[in-house]
């Protein structure tokens, strides 16, 4: 397997210099050549890729994965035969029996599952006619939606919770897998492959090229288009015309209100049922930890480990990683600023995946459809187990990593003034 170089970038003041991203380090902007990547030599954020993608390839991939978009979503994802009834199970209808009950929780997958990936592709290709005929209103805002919608985009998630409503309705039914799943499955490779390839600063570089920029003060970048400029009395960026700030506004308070209300739905999250199994008249509730020890017990213990890290493990894992960070901001730590870089992108990486729980549940709904004899619904704890999805996602976003090097450069320059 080949692996990739790594083309280091040293803080000279030479002409194009750039701001990192993560840790606002001035850098001098370098050509990287095929299969080498460049990264900051201070928080190891990625800043140039060295392939040379085609725009016009991920216009391909955009229009294939809108081809397949109606029949993944409208053709039978699998059926079973339940009791001597044959149901069939889509992307929504899960979705659809719940609205009713749980419009929250509904509106969640639905969300995740389908309309962000749809807004995410459609995005990219009115990105690509506006970038083609010039047109900056059409253009910005389209980017905006890409560099927003990534994360929500789960299309890969969703699969695997599949997988696991598989396993855990094999002992009742007969299971058939359907055409809707093939298109579904290849959509949502195609959909990983355009959140590789799709980098918006590129097609921001292509609309409008940046002006190299020679002198090292007073330097700030756009955190809409990533323009390294002068920021004199300007208050706009040159390229994007979004206002420029230093640091992203209250971004340290805007994390912590979103990571304390998380804290505090984690209780009823853990506490409530997050499932409510009805089998002949007898109900069976199931918070998240009797529902591991169930799964357990009827001997899948792979299912009940990654039911257990995906839906308790990494919430709490989030909550504290974010929490620990933020209170590094005003603290001494004995780990490094990078370390703190690596935990965050940790953190943000396996964000999803806590939606895992939330698409098992509406599989579950839709399979398991037998009126009194055997049914299955949420419980009260789904509602807050999505909203803690829901914050801590939001407050990954919310944190400028910039403040974890700032108060890194105060502690700096505080030691060498006591020496």
């Amino acid at each position: 397997m080949r692996t990739q170089s790594v083309t280091r970038l040293e803080p000279q003041p030479r002409t194009g210099l750039i701001r990192c991203p993560g840790c606002d380090l001035v850098l001098t902007g370098c050509e990287t050549d095929w299969d080498h990547l460049a990264v900051c030599p201070r928080c190891a954020t990625k800043l140039q890729q060295g392939r040379r993608l085609s725009f016009n390839g991920e216009l391909a991939i955009a229009l294939t994965v809108l081809v397949l978009f109606l029949p993944a979503h409208g053709l039978p994802l699998l059926s079973i035969n339940l009791l001597g009834k044959d149901i069939s199970a889509s992307v929504l209808t899960g979705a659809n029996l719940l609205w009713t009950s749980y419009p929250f929780v509904t509106a969640l997958v639905v969300f995740c599952a389908s309309l962000a990936p749809l807004l995410f592709t459609l995005a990219i290709l009115v990105m690509h006619l506006a970038r083609r005929h010039g047109n900056i209103r059409l253009f910005r805002p389209t980017v905006t939606l890409i560099d927003h919608l990534r994360h929500w985009v789960m299309a890969d998630v969703f699969m695997v919770s599949l997988a696991i409503a598989c396993f855990k309705i094999q002992d009742y039914a007969e299971l058939r897998f359907s055409l809707g799943l093939a298109c579904y499955a290849t959509l949502q490779i195609l959909l990983s492959v355009l959140l590789v390839r799709v980098n918006t600063r590129r097609y921001w570089d292509a609309y409008l090229a940046p002006k190299p920029v020679t002198s090292i003060h007073n330097l700030i970048r756009c955190d809409h288009c990533g323009l390294t400029q002068y920021h004199g009395t300007q208050t706009h960026c040159q390229r994007c015309e979004r206002p420029l700030h230093v640091r992203l506004l209250r971004s340290e308070q805007k994390t912590w209100a979103c990571l304390l209300t998380a804290a505090v739905f984690l209780l009823p999250a853990n506490l409530y049922p997050i499932s409510i199994f009805f089998s002949n008249g007898i109900r069976l509730e199931d918070t998240i930890f009797s529902g591991v020890a169930s799964l357990i017990n009827n001997g899948m213990p792979g299912i009940a480990a990654i039911i257990f890290t995906a839906s308790i493990i990494v919430p709490v894992a989030k909550i504290l990683g974010l929490g620990f960070i933020l209170i590094s901001l005003h603290t001494s730590v004995a780990i490094t600023p990078r370390q703190r870089m690596w935990l965050y992108r940790s953190v943000k990486w396996i964000g999803k995946w806590s939606m895992m729980d939330l698409f098992v549940i509406a599989f579950m709904v839709a399979l398991v459809d037998r009126g009194r004899i055997m049914d299955f619904t949420p419980g009260p704890g789904a509602i807050a187990f999505g909203i803690v999805v829901v914050l801590t996602m939001l407050a990954t976003d919310l944190l400028d990593t910039r403040l974890i090097w700032d108060h890194h450069e105060r502690q700096t320059r505080r030691a060498d003034a006591n020496h």
